[in-house]
């Protein structure tokens, strides 16, 4: 399966995110806020399907 402009940062968010189980803790490690990561897998949730 190809998923076109898959954006790596979004990626990275969901990696990160699965790794720490918490998506507070993987905005913390990503310098982020959680509502940006939260967004940041929405999106990548949306390109995948």
């Amino acid at each position: 399966m190809s998923i076109p402009n898959l954006d790596p940062d979004l990626l990275r968010a969901f990696v990160v995110v699965a790794e720490r189980l918490s998506f507070t803790r993987a905005a913390e490690q990503l310098n982020r806020t959680q509502a940006a990561v939260s967004l940041q897998v929405k999106r990548l949730e949306e390109r995948i399907e």
